[in-house]
């Protein structure tokens, strides 16, 4: 079958904190992740809740070597370096990970 190359932003801190371990659960079983830091949607930052706590819980749980992409204007070109002809690219978020699509397509990715 083919792949799945997830590009995942999360939404909210209070959200990954309460969602953390399900994120860990669900993330990995795609076959290739690449995580960006929380949309913050106004909440202040909490420690351990953040994008890259959630990679790195995702990296422990051992099924990927999720890719952590810490500006959502380089996750495009993340997306680029990491999937294959064939691979379906999948991009999720409630923040600005949503303009994404389009700039991969820019950039030749054939969104």
């Amino acid at each position: 079958g083919r792949r799945l190359v997830l590009a995942f932003q999360p939404h909210r801190y209070t959200r990954t904190r309460d969602c953390f371990e399900d994120f860990v659960k669900v993330l990995g079983h795609a076959d290739a992740v690449l995580l960006g830091e929380v949309y913050s949607a106004g909440e202040a930052p909490i420690v351990a809740a953040d994008g890259r706590s959630l990679a790195r819980a995702v990296r422990v749980a051992g099924k990927i070597e999720p890719v952590f992409v810490g500006e959502i204007s380089g996750m495009p070109e993340a997306i680029l370096e990491a999937a294959r002809d064939g691979d379906v690219v999948m991009c999720m978020g409630a923040g600005s990970i949503g303009g994404v699509p389009a700039k991969l397509a820019e950039q030749g990715g054939g969104a």
